[in-house]
């Protein structure tokens, strides 16, 4: 019986993914129906985030869209979509990890600059910060405004200006050590 069961998966398998490769919209939808709930329940236990639990099941789909000319057919579709909902949790946690690390460094930045100081000498300190956030390079400063001043998130940036998420935080990083190298300059 396990032999039997398992040809016919074999052969639905492969024809599932003929249909997909051909853009076959029964298909597609049948998928979507039959996987999306599954893979948003695995995502959410993964995420504890509704939002991120979405996130990560749309874009497990439009990966699947986009690679479904390279996919094998030898390959089970059921655990290529789950293995494609973890390893984007797994990004995505990387990438909010790795941001709050550069939050943390902006702040304790942003501490260390203005620690112990009266009311007066405060306003002095925001003003050179201030001037000092003019002084990055262009692009740099742009994508900094964007996300310390206006609150946009890197997601947000990186749809804005047309660039990748990771070009973002490089610019981020990259401010980071400017002003921090500026301020330390000017012994603040």
């Amino acid at each position: 019986t396990f032999g039997y069961k398992t040809c016919i998966l074999k052969r639905y398998n492969k024809q599932s993914y003929k249909n997909l490769q051909e853009n076959n919209p029964l298909a597609w939808s049948q998928l979507i129906n039959l996987y999306s709930d599954r893979l948003y329940a695995y995502a959410l236990s993964l995420s504890s985030d509704h939002d991120v639990a979405s996130d990560i099941v749309q874009q497990v789909f439009i990966k699947l869209f986009e690679s479904k000319d390279r996919l094998d057919p030898q390959y089970s579709l059921k655990s290529f979509l789950y293995r494609s909902t973890y390893n984007l949790f797994v990004d995505i946690y990387r990438k909010k990890k790795s941001m709050s690390i550069l939050h943390e460094q902006y702040y304790n930045m942003l501490e260390q600059f203005v620690t112990n100081t009266d009311e007066e000498d405060f306003s002095k300190k925001v003003n050179i910060l201030n001037d000092l956030i003019q002084k990055l390079p262009l692009k740099t400063k742009e994508v900094f405004t964007l996300s310390k001043q206006d609150g946009l998130t890197n997601a947000e940036i990186s749809e804005i200006l047309d660039i990748s998420i990771k070009t973002v935080e490089g610019h981020i990083t990259r401010a980071f050590k400017l002003l921090r190298k500026m301020a330390n300059s000017l012994n603040y």
